[in-house]
């Protein structure tokens, strides 16, 4: 009779244990959620913002190291910041993140600001700016007045450039270098 009871103890705690094993394996999820206060004014995003232009979105590129896209633009007209007829535009994946989802071939007014991305800045913009398709932007155009043409014609630095292919180049060399010594003491 004993041995009975033992054993139903046994086969209870085994299962309590598979399911306190099961829950400390679960990971969360990461969720993100966009919270935004209302917009300032046209003119007074402008005097905030880092760089305004309008431009046509000529690219997006999916942006791992930052978690979000990078997207390119052939600017059209330059409010603030900005003087070269291309630039790269960080945002969000989606707007969970605060991320606008730029299509390819329409136009946009953007409103970005600088963001820090690994001891770089790069401009951003998000759907807390005022950014907004250049069509549905006109209120914004007759408030900030008309912008200027872009005179510079570089292209922008690629914000989603992987710098770790260099510390791992780097690393390589190092490596054979102090295979090199190696095997010539070895020699000796």
């Amino acid at each position: 009779m004993k041995w009975g009871i033992q054993m139903k103890k046994k086969v209870l705690i085994l299962p309590m244990l598979l399911i306190i094993l099961a829950v400390m394996n679960v990971k969360p999820i990461l969720t993100a959620a966009c919270s935004c206060m209302a917009p300032p004014t046209a003119d007074l995003a402008l005097s905030e913002a880092t760089a305004v232009f309008s431009g046509e979105v000529e690219e997006v590129k999916k942006n791992t190291k930052d978690n979000g896209k990078t997207v390119i633009f052939t600017v059209q007209e330059t409010w603030k910041g900005i003087d070269s007829q291309t630039i790269s535009v960080f945002t969000g994946n989606d707007s969970a993140s605060c991320g606008i989802n730029f299509e390819v071939g329409k136009e946009y007014l953007v409103y970005a600001h600088t963001m820090d991305s690994n001891g770089k800045n790069i401009l951003a913009t998000t759907l807390c700016d005022r950014t907004a398709e250049l069509a549905n932007a006109t209120d914004d155009l007759a408030l900030i007045g008309e912008g200027q043409l872009p005179t510079q014609t570089e292209q922008p630095a690629d914000s989603s450039t992987n710098p770790y292919y260099l510390y791992a180049g780097i690393v390589v060399v190092v490596a054979l270098i102090g295979l090199f010594i190696w095997k010539r003491a070895k020699k000796k």
